[in-house]
Order: C-alpha cells, then structure tokens, then sequence
C-alpha cells in the first residue's frame, strides 16, 4: 500500500469512526463516586530525587511542566504492545527496567504510569484514563495520561505512547471527552507532537498525526478512569458509557470476568476540577 493509498484508508477509518462517537454521544447516568489524588506517598520523594523531576519539568504552568516531562521521557522508552506486564506498575520499577534500554520496551498502560506519577510527584493532578473501542471483537485499546492545569481550568490530555496531545483550532489543548467531542461533531481537532521529528514508521509528520487522529477515535467509545491516583496500581477504576451500551456483553467477549468490570460512574466526575 502507497503512501496516498494508506492516508486515504486512515482517513475512510476516522470518518467511520467519528459516526460511531456521533452515535454514541451521550453518557448513561452511574454513581457520583470520587476519585482521589495522593501526592505524599513516600516513594515520589525518591522518584522526584532520583530523576531530577524539578529540573526537567521547569517552572511554568502544569500544563507546560507535565509536557516537558512527557517530551523527555516518551522519546526515550520503546513501545512494546506485547509486554507482559511483569514489572510492578510503578514509575520507580518501570523506569530503571525500560529507560533508555531499547531491548526493554512496554505497552501504553506502564507508560502513561510512568508519566501520571512524575506529574503526581511534582503536586500535578494527574490520572491515567483507558480509552475503549466499540466493537466487542476488538481487543484493542489505549491508555494515557490526563493532568488538570489550574491556569486553564481544565483537564488536558498527554500521551506517552504518541509523545503528543491533542488542540483545538485556536491551539487550546484538550481533555479527553473534549477529543471524543470534536470527532463527533466534525469539528477541528488537531494531533500535536512534542518533537519536531516523526517516528521512522511514518514518512512524515503528516502521516503520523493522522495515523493518532483514527487510532483515538476507534478507541473513544467508552472510558475507564482510575479512582485511587498515587504510586503503584491499586486496580480501582470507574467506567463511562454511552446509553443504551451493554458494557458487561461487550466486555465479555474481551475476557472479563463480571466481578472484575468496573461500576459506571456519571460523566460529571471526570469534568470537576480536582478538590
């Protein structure tokens, strides 16, 4: 397949997938339950210490130090989408097994970790959300990083994977039900990567924010969204869904077990500013 040929597939995928979203517009109603931000556990103290957190994050707004963070470390952590998930998920563990060891790559769910704890380390609200496709067959999804910057009094979303984020047409930076709200309507929404260069799997820049532009929105159907932001993985999570979507039908053919499928949580959660 050309070039053209690939940029005009990925764009007919972005089109369909923009319909599902349109279809799939509102949430269902769930609990209001709370989700937590810790930034004293002990361990960010040494986290902080150990990668010069500070330094690298700059002075600015959290925004502008969460994407400093995210251009440092993205860049230099391989991706491996087959990664057994064998390291403790915690940024200490997984950044002395990966960091600048090209042999060592893992998949999207341990970098966004890596990235949330920096954030949470440096006072950054930060919490990791899965984003979930529509089709049951597809065992495919992603996971990344939302901060909230005060200044804009807003969530924006990063993600490790891409080392990018998304903007709107003036250039604002988006959350993720603000992504999954311009793909619906049409409306611009643009991919913006941290590093001038595009990844030797693209022929160019071009390319490459196209190819996120369809991969999010295949995997904006429904959301996960951890409840417990700290250090390590606690498993606590909420699920939003679109009405009229069957999320334990779905989620078994995708080798849940009931018990394990999280309670739908109402949409408002994840618009409140932090407390």
């Amino acid at each position: 397949m050309t070039n053209i040929e690939l940029k005009e597939y990925w764009e007919e995928l972005l089109s369909i997938y923009k319909g599902i979203i349109f279809n799939n517009c509102n949430f269902a109603g769930g609990i209001n339950g709370r989700i937590n931000y810790n930034f004293d556990c002990p361990q960010f103290y040494t986290l902080k210490e150990k990668y010069k957190l500070e330094i690298l994050a700059k002075r600015g707004r959290d925004f502008e130090r969460a994407k400093n963070l995210l251009s440092f470390f993205a860049p230099r952590i391989n991706h491996k989408s087959d990664f057994q998930n064998d390291i403790n998920c915690n940024a200490m563990d997984l950044l002395e097994y990966c960091l600048d060891k090209p042999d060592n790559g893992i998949n999207c769910l341990n970098k966004s970790k890596i990235l949330q704890e920096c954030c949470l380390a440096l006072g950054i609200y930060a919490r990791r959300v899965w984003l979930m496709p529509y089709s049951p067959y597809d065992t495919d999804n992603h996971v990344v990083v939302e901060i909230y910057d005060f200044y804009l009094g807003k969530w924006i979303m990063l993600d490790m994977s891409a080392n990018g984020y998304f903007v709107n047409s003036d250039g604002v930076p988006l959350s993720v039900l603000e992504i999954r709200d311009k793909f619906a309507a049409n409306e611009i929404c643009k991919f913006v990567k941290t590093s001038a260069v595009h990844d030797n799997f693209f022929s160019d820049m071009q390319m490459e924010c196209l190819y996120y532009k369809q991969y999010f929105a295949k995997n904006l159907c429904y959301l996960f969204v951890e409840t417990q932001n700290e250090f390590s993985d606690n498993k606590k999570r909420l699920s939003f869904i679109p009405y009229n979507f069957d999320l334990t039908k779905n989620l078994k053919y995708k080798s849940f077990i009931e018990e394990d499928i999280p309670p739908i949580g109402n949409i408002a959660i994840l618009l409140n500013a932090p407390k």
